[in-house]
Formats: structure tokens, sequence, C-alpha cells
């Protein structure tokens, strides 16, 4: 008896190695399909426009600056005053910024794949102050002749520029046209034809901007303060960035929210005049897809050996107690169905929605193995039995599966619960003389 137990637990443990494959392939399954939904996002990315980074605006000063450096010549061995010059830009940044934007949000399909898209409609406003030229100065008594002076706002996919006004300039309106200027960066500027008339001024600037984009928006504070609001009907928004929005409201008619940073609290400033544009900090919003059942499905996938191995459990102790005999085929067409519930679950969520999905998964799975039990454990009420027993876990799973912050908390009492169930109807089992206690 002691041998051809320990035998059927060998063949048991390589049974559950093939469910341990067959989970191990199915989520490579949710995998490629995850992969395809990034593929589909990037495709109408592609053909629309990108996730939006949008960067001012700001004033870019160019000029050229001329200089006398002295020098030695070493064969006439004398000094003498060598006449330096060098093309240079300054910039200059806002006093104050303020943004107010709307997001409308759709949906792109590509087959059963789909990709947020959204058009922000807002106004750019703030205050901007040059002070005296002198501090384009960066050799002493060097005389510096400016060449050219734009406004500058860089924009990370211009494809997605809907419509844009003219940009308002104290009480001139500039004409806003293509490409920042700045550095090869994409964007768009508006020309200041009169440089001299912007020292030791103050401007109030405007600017409407309709801009498309796919799955997010961003934003870098530039100014040396900043208040930003953003709202739209999307009721599923992930705020993200470097800044958590000072105030937000999320319900099921949509989301507003409205950020306040100051420049001692941004460097956005030094790392865009040092050029370190990937490290530039900023702040949005993603849009979300509360229904993506890629992810959940995933999770799900965590606990399928775990479920698994229950079940071998359960059907081990009614051998052990009950004097059944269970053929290891028997656990394995156990195991195969409860790791085909998953890519059930999968295949259906892409369609009908994942709690949906889960609810059929689990019926046709329980029933199944309901009914196969039936003959397999010799009684209906011991097949019914075991399919209630599946039922609670699953409802168990989908519960772990809905609350992922006491998932953890979650599991453990389950885990918990059942080593001390075993080990209460295993109590009174002599292992020594299983065949003995079974007899008894």
């Amino acid at each position: 008896m002691q041998d051809r137990m320990f035998f059927k637990l060998l063949i048991l443990g390589g049974v559950s190695i093939l469910m341990l494959v067959a989970l191990k392939s199915i989520g490579g399954v949710t995998h490629e399909r995850k992969e395809r939904q990034l593929e589909v996002e990037k495709d109408i990315a592609s053909s629309y426009a990108g996730p939006q980074l949008v960067v001012g605006p700001f004033v870019v000063i160019d000029y050229q600056e001329t200089w006398l450096e002295r020098q030695y010549n070493d064969e006439k061995n004398l000094w003498y005053d060598q006449e330096c010059s060098a093309p240079r830009s300054a910039l200059f940044y806002p006093e104050t910024l303020f943004y107010d934007g709307n997001l409308a949000v759709q949906e792109r399909y590509r087959g059963i794949f789909k990709a947020n898209v959204f058009r922000s409609t807002g106004q750019q406003s703030g205050v901007i102050s040059f002070p005296d030229q002198k501090i384009l100065h960066t050799q002493e008594k060097s005389i510096v002749e400016p060449t050219a002076a734009r406004v500058c706002m860089l924009i990370s996919d211009p494809r997605g520029i809907a419509s844009v006004s003219d940009l308002k300039w104290g009480e001139q309106a500039l004409k806003v046209e293509a490409g920042s200027r700045f550095r090869d960066l994409k964007g768009i500027r508006a020309e200041i034809n009169d440089v001299s008339s912007l020292w030791n001024q103050e401007f109030n600037l405007a600017l409407d901007l309709d801009l498309n984009g796919t799955g997010q928006i961003r934003f870098v504070p530039l100014g040396s303060t900043n208040r930003y609001k953003l709202a739209s009907a999307w009721p599923h928004p992930s705020f993200i960035g470097d800044f958590l929005a000072t105030n937000r409201s999320v319900s099921d008619t949509g989301f507003s929210a409205e950020w306040n940073v100051n420049e001692l609290a941004c460097s956005a400033r030094q790392e865009l005049s040092a050029g370190q544009f990937s490290k530039l900090q900023a702040f949005g919003v993603a849009l979300i897809d509360p229904v993506n059942p890629y992810p959940m499905t995933d999770r799900a996938l965590k606990y399928g050996f775990l479920f698994i191995f229950i079940t071998f459990a359960a059907f081990f102790l009614f051998e052990l107690i009950r004097c059944l005999k269970i053929h290891p085929i028997q656990y394995g067409f156990v195991g195969l169905a409860q790791a085909l519930f998953f890519l059930l679950l999968l295949s259906l969520s892409e369609h009908i929605g994942f709690g949906v999905a889960y609810l059929v998964g689990t019926l046709a799975t329980v029933g199944l193995i309901s009914v196969y039990l039936c003959s397999v454990l010799k009684g209906l009420g011991r097949g019914l039995l075991f399919g209630g027993i599946l039922s609670v876990l699953y409802a168990v799973l989908y519960g772990l599966l809905q609350s992922e912050d006491h998932a953890l908390v979650a599991g453990t009492v389950l885990l918990f619960s059942l080593l001390a169930l075993i080990m209460l109807l295993t109590r009174k089992v002599d292992w020594y003389n299983l065949d003995g206690s079974a007899k008894q």
C-alpha cells in the first residue's frame, strides 16, 4: 500500500507539471494578445497622433556676441587683442502660466482591439517679462546684436494639431508657424519682429490650441507659477507624471483636475536650457481602459496552479478517507478543464467583458467537472459537493481579482483555512499504515 501510494503521488506530480505547462502556454497566449493590443494602439497612433507632450510657451532670442580676447604671440613676444564672435541663444520663461482645457475622448477600433484617442481644446495664457538687454552678455565688455526672437511651444507629435489661433502678444496678434526652430525639436512658433521692444517690458500672451492624440497628454510647467486645469467626460483617468493634481474629482460622468506647480518645485527650466529633454518633469492624464481583459486574465492565471493543486488535494483526501480509487488520468481531465477555464476566460472577455466572461467560464467549467465527478466519485451528491466547492473557489478568486489591495491578506487567509481543514480531516489518519487507516 505504501509503495502504491508513493508511486501514485509521483504520477500525480507528473500530471501537475503537465498542468503547469498548460497554464504557461495559456499565459503565452495572453501575452500575445496583449502585444497585439499594443500594436493596434501604435497603428492607430501612427495614423492619428501619438501620446502628446506639450512644453511651453517660452521665448528664444538668438543673438551674436562679439568681444575682445587677450592673446599672446610667441613669435613676436607680445600681447594683442583678438576679436571673437559666437552665435548664442537665450531662453526666457513666463512669470505665470495658465491652462484651461477639455478632453473629448473617442474609442477607435481595429477588429476587436481598440485605442482611446482624444482631442484637447484649451487656452494657454500667461505673463512674461524681460530684463535689460545686458543679461545677454556672457563676456566682459562684449557687444550683442539680437538677430531673431520667437515664442516657441514644443509638441511631441505636431500631426495632432487640429487648429491653433494667432498668438496674442501684448496688443499684437502674431502668426503661428510650423516648427519650433529650437534645437530641431518639433512644435510651433510665432516670430517677434522687433526684438528691441522686449527689454524692460512685460507682455501678456494667450493661445488657443486644439490638439489630437492617443492614450495620454502631459504638460511641462515652465512658468514661475503654473496653474493647469483639465476636464473630460471620460470616467477612467489615471493621473500621471512628476506632480500630483492639487484638486481632482472623478465620477461616472467624467473627471476634472487642477495642478498648481511653482518653479521651486520643478526643474523643467534647467532641464530644457541644458538640453536634457528626456528628463523634463511633466504631469498629465492617461486614458485607461477599465475593461481591458489582459491584465485581469494575467492576474487570474497566477492563481491557476493553486486551484488545480487544491482540487488534486481534495481528490486525494477522498481517496484516502472514502476508499475511492481515482485514476491519474481522471485527475488530469479535471486539471485540464480548470486550465482551459483561463483560456475560455481570455477568449470570451475580448467580446463580452471580463465580468460576464468570468461568470460564463465558471458555469461551464464547474458544470462540466460536476457532471464528470458524479460518475468518478460514484454518487450524485459527491459530484455536486465538489461542484459547490469549486464554485466557492472561483467566487473567492473573483473577489481577489476585484480587490487588488487586499488580495495578499485574503489569499493568505484562504490558504491558512485550507491547511487547517486538511489537518482537521486527516488528524486520525495513520500515515505509517494507510491501508489500516482506510479499513478503520
